[in-house]
């Protein structure tokens, strides 16, 4: 059975469609997409790469998607594994070279530009707080709280119990609250 993409809905391609899918189909119609799971699963910084990788990934095996399910959910399973990779590879860089990567922003002393560096500093607690919980309970909250899927959606892509998929939510939540709030006690210093 051959496959093709349904303008209408980007989202629907499935088997029951006719005509064969091809790359630039795919990465026209789902980069945004693509590239917004990346952004956060993984920040900013590597984004760009990451969604090349897994547009890469997609280009090998585009023949082998079968449609049993949406694309969406084929490519989100790419760039969860993708950006998992990273994350080890990182992980291990930084244990074996002792680099950290620290953001740094700028800014006058205007009012608004204190505001806007208050706002910024926060949003960097939140995404270094972010990057601290464990990758599972990480890859939960985003796709839960950001993305706003469903906790079947989520269990259904990641290949998980439902119940697994709130227990994860649960103790992310937990964690990160704690965690950006040592952050902002960490920056108020």
């Amino acid at each position: 059975m051959q496959l093709t993409s349904v303008p209408s809905d980007q989202s629907a391609i499935r088997a029951e469609t006719v005509a064969p899918l091809s790359f630039d189909q795919v990465y026209d119609a789902h980069f945004d997409y693509t590239y917004r799971v990346v952004v956060r699963l993984a920040g900013v910084a590597h984004a760009e790469d990451l969604t090349q990788e897994v547009f890469a990934v997609v280009h090998r095996r585009l023949g082998e998607f079968e449609g049993r399910a949406k694309l969406t959910t084929w490519l989100f399973q790419i760039a969860y594994r993708v950006v998992g990779a990273h994350l080890r590879r990182e992980r291990m860089r930084q244990l074996l070279f002792g680099a950290a990567d620290d953001e740094a922003v700028s800014a006058s002393t205007s009012a608004t530009a204190l505001r806007g560096l208050e706002r910024a500093e926060d949003s960097m607690a939140l995404a270094r707080a972010l990057g601290r919980l464990a990758w599972k309970k990480r890859v939960v909250l985003v796709l839960h709280e950001v993305e706003e899927w469903s906790g079947e959606m989520i269990a259904e892509r990641m290949g998980i119990p439902v119940a697994t998929v709130w227990t994860r939510l649960h103790h992310a939540r937990k964690e990160l609250a704690a965690a950006v709030e040592r952050e902002l006690k960490r920056g108020a210093r």
